[in-house]
């Protein structure tokens, strides 16, 4: 198959770890990290969480999601957890993960069209100027109303590059929203980190994404 798209994710893939920035947030707050990872992705286990869902779909604003998840995430942890600026706060750790956006951009470089499809924590986190420099098409599920694992945000995302899924390759860090993608015909690739996720990608698009620097973790 000749695949012509590079479909990624943003938090987890373009950037470290989600769960190394949960993990400062939580030894910052004094707060099991478990019980932050429980109200946090509440919304991606057979549990399920509407309060996530709404903020990621756009449904409410920063301030609002900010007051009910820290009362959430108070009651889960017995420690008082204060909202303001709740979500900067959590992924303040993040960082980009230069690897990968330079496997996008060489990947484009090459003819690809490239797109972001992202689930996310409000907007002020996405650094714009990068993402528009290697992306074709931006998808973010709390401008566009739809989130991951919902097949017609994928659908969309396709649509906006002009392309049938079987012509598209997506990557994530959650199997779930990987099985989605799969099912409306995508190919997927599970990332972990940069030394795996890169190499992988080399071989199923036949191209060269480190300009023969090797893809560290």
């Amino acid at each position: 198959m000749t695949y012509r798209a590079l479909i990624v994710d943003f938090g987890g893939v373009l950037t470290t770890p989600l769960q190394e920035a949960m993990a400062r947030f939580a030894d910052e707050q004094g707060i099991e990290l478990q019980a932050l990872v429980r109200v946090a992705l509440a919304a991606y286990t057979e549990e399920g969480d509407d309060l996530v869902v709404r903020f990621e779909r756009g449904e409410m604003g920063d301030a609002e999601f900010a007051l009910a998840f820290a009362q959430r995430l108070s009651q889960a942890s017995g420690k008082e957890v204060d909202p303001e600026r709740l979500v900067s706060r959590l992924f303040r750790g993040l960082q980009i993960e230069e690897g990968m956006v330079e496997a996008v951009r060489r990947a484009r470089a090459a003819g690809l069209k490239t797109a972001l499809l992202s689930n996310s924590w409000g907007l002020e986190l996405y650094p714009r100027a990068v993402l528009e420099e290697v992306c074709d098409v931006i998808v973010i599920s709390g401008e566009v109303g739809l989130r991951k694992p919902d097949p017609a945000i994928f659908e969309l995302t396709t649509t906006k590059l002009a392309l049938a899924p079987q012509e598209c390759v997506f990557v994530d860090d959650h199997p779930g929203h990987l099985q989605a993608a799969r099912e409306i015909g995508m190919a997927t690739v599970l990332h972990r980190e940069p030394a795996q996720t890169i190499p992988e990608l080399e071989r199923l698009l036949d191209l060269d994404l480190t300009g023969g620097a090797p893809a560290t973790s």
